[in-house]
């Protein structure tokens, strides 16, 4: 009988999603995933974003990838009616900081999603994304995070959307909740994006987050790739403490030089972050 490396990774992640443990017994579920709707400070959370998603330098390779150091990005952007249209255009201008951060070597392409996702602009330079990420509307709508992570798949295998050969390759999800169509698929969706090599960052936007489970397990892990903020308008504000691209000294000053390695964070997909 032959059984593949994916089947028995799933059966190991839907496990560990259902409450399993590998070690840890000292913890219940609930309890587990009731920590993540801390909110931390929001210098904190700007470190972090800087650290793990800004700064790409002395990354390891995943065994699927040739080398290279530079970056395709999807913004995923939740456009369902639970998100206002004044939190849209507030999340909007946020990630359209975060794009301007970038170093030049980063591109972006974007999709937004409620009842259905939708591809608004294929790979471009972090100057173009930032302008077109402006035109974005929000549709209003049910939550469909499955299909929006499928699309992610379709966007990095197929050559007209515009992905590099070699690159890094991440997804950044902003959502203020949890999946109401397909549900069952939006993890598994996620878990096959992370065996391709795909990094899977997600920001929780809410005081308090229904489903905060489905979003952890989105994420690739829970230090690197899991955020949580209030609202946009948070989000907005530590955006603005990140600095830009250059301003590495005044970075280490304001956030202190140990690396995520020294602090003893945990490794990625893709090795230590």
């Amino acid at each position: 009988m032959v059984v593949h490396l994916t089947e028995i990774s799933l059966v190991i992640f839907v496990f560990l999603g259902l409450g399993g443990s590998l070690g840890d017994k000292s913890i219940s579920e609930v309890d587990y995933y009731a920590k993540f709707q801390k909110i931390p400070p929001a210098i904190e959370t700007a470190k972090k974003l800087y650290e793990n998603f800004l700064v790409g330098e002395n990354r390891r390779l995943h065994k699927r990838q040739i080398l290279g150091n530079y970056f395709d990005v999807i913004l995923v952007v939740d456009s369902s009616s639970s998100v206002s249209k004044g939190e849209f255009a507030k999340g909007l201008i946020a990630l359209q900081g975060l794009v301007k951060k970038s170093g030049n070597d980063t591109n972006y392409a974007a999709i937004t999603y409620a009842t259905r996702a939708k591809i608004q602009f294929n790979f471009s330079s972090s100057v173009e994304a930032a302008g077109k990420l402006h035109a974005l509307g929000r549709s209003g709508g049910k939550t469909n995070t499955q299909a929006a992570l499928k699309l992610c798949q379709e966007m990095y295998v197929g050559d007209q959307y515009g992905a590099r050969p070699g690159s890094f390759r991440r997804i950044l999800v902003v959502t203020d909740g949890q999946s109401n169509i397909k549900k069952k698929e939006t993890v598994p969706s996620a878990f096959q994006l992370k065996l391709l090599g795909i990094e899977v960052f997600v920001i929780a936007v809410g005081e308090y987050l229904e489903g905060i489970q489905e979003m952890v397990q989105m994420a690739s892990s829970t230090d690197a790739h899991m955020y949580r903020v209030l609202n946009m308008r948070g989000l907005v504000e530590i955006v603005k403490l990140i600095p830009d691209a250059g301003q590495r000294p005044w970075i280490d000053e304001l956030f202190g030089e140990k690396s995520s390695e020294e602090e003893g964070g945990a490794a990625g997909p893709l090795g230590r972050l």
